[in-house]
């Protein structure tokens, strides 16, 4: 409550004037200013953590999948009915090939028509990926973003297979050929050096792109990269953002650049499915057993995803594992199990 006090400048308040969901949901778009027009203003929402593909262990309506994304991307490129497009971003990132692809297909539509990038709670790492593929980045001045930097590595599970009494064996030809395939033994000395300079060549095209997008050069891009997390205001003053606020400033900011007047409404138009309501969440859920079977499963899917170099923002996988129940069954075996991997 403190924070949310000092982010609205409410501090000398003793309590704050809420609204109910209710009442929240009724508020039409017309009395924003941001309802109705004839002008057509896209919104795409990246919420999540970053794949490439839908995994069997998806789940609906859950992180970025860029495959899908880009689809949505080129249908709105490829479109002369959107005068521009805001790029809403809540992401820690993800896997770096498709936050990388994901970046080409921004600045693609970025070329057709004017595209503003607004942060959300986070847009770290992938995340930042996405949205400095856009000329113009809003965020609020408590958003974590930066974290231009990659991770990778490999699951060693030798402990695991002897414990279950699993016994792995791969035929391969070529000196590099088990490098991902082989997770029964550690990596050798020359595939650790391999899997090193893997990741220094990922880290040196995301920090050299960021700088080109942000119009930087190499060695200033580097003072502020190296993986560090910056709040929104300080990410502005480094340049790594260009306004401070929220949605209604990037919508200001498109309506700007697209040559809209700032007192003529416009229609938002959602391209991609948001992220389920809190009412939604809730019927959805059921029960604790099925809400924790829910979240195990989402931390499934990023554990599943961890293929290749990771352009994510650390220490964010396993959180949504915390303070849940001990005595469900499925969290057990999952949490025993990354164990090994921790």
């Amino acid at each position: 409550m403190t924070m949310l006090k000092e982010r609205v400048g409410q501090n000398d308040k003793k309590s704050l004037r809420m609204v109910d969901y209710s009442k929240y949901s009724r508020v039409r778009k017309s009395t924003l200013g941001i309802g109705g027009g004839g002008d057509l203003i896209a919104v795409i929402r990246a919420s999540g953590s970053i794949t490439r593909t839908r995994s069997g262990l998806s789940v609906s309506s859950s992180g970025i999948i860029a495959e899908q994304l880009i689809k949505k991307i080129r249908t709105v490129r490829e479109s002369e009915k959107y005068k521009a497009v805001i790029l809403r971003i809540d992401s820690p990132g993800g896997d770096a090939l498709a936050s990388d692809l994901m970046w080409r297909e921004i600045r693609l539509l970025a070329e057709s028509k004017p595209v503003v990038a607004s942060m959300s709670d986070v847009a770290a790492s992938g995340g930042y990926y996405m949205a400095m593929a856009a000329p113009v980045i809003v965020a609020e001045k408590l958003t974590l973003t930066g974290s231009i930097g990659v991770i990778t590595g490999k699951f060693i599970l030798q402990k695991l297979y002897e414990r279950i009494d699993f016994n792995k064996e791969i035929l391969s030809r070529g000196r590099y050929a088990e490098l991902n395939a082989a997770d029964q033994r550690p990596l050798r000395p020359d595939e650790a050096e391999l899997f090193e300079k893997s990741a220094q060549n990922a880290y040196a095209s995301f920090r050299d792109k960021a700088a080109m997008s942000r119009s930087m050069s190499i060695d200033q891009m580097e003072t502020v990269a190296q993986g560090r997390v910056w709040s929104g205001q300080d990410a502005a003053s480094r340049g790594l953002v260009d306004s401070l606020g929220g949605f209604s400033q990037a919508l200001a900011i498109a309506k700007q650049r697209a040559k809209i007047p700032q007192d003529k409404k416009v229609r938002l138009v959602e391209i991609s499915k948001a992220s389920p309501t809190l009412p939604e969440i809730l019927s959805g859920i059921g029960g604790s057993v099925l809400g924790v079977d829910r979240v195990v499963k989402g931390v499934l899917q990023d554990v599943t995803s961890l293929n290749g170099v990771q352009a994510r923002m650390d220490g964010i996988l396993f959180e949504r594992l915390e303070n849940m129940p001990g005595e469900n069954q499925l969290f057990l075996l999952v949490k025993e199990i990354t164990n090994y991997f921790g």
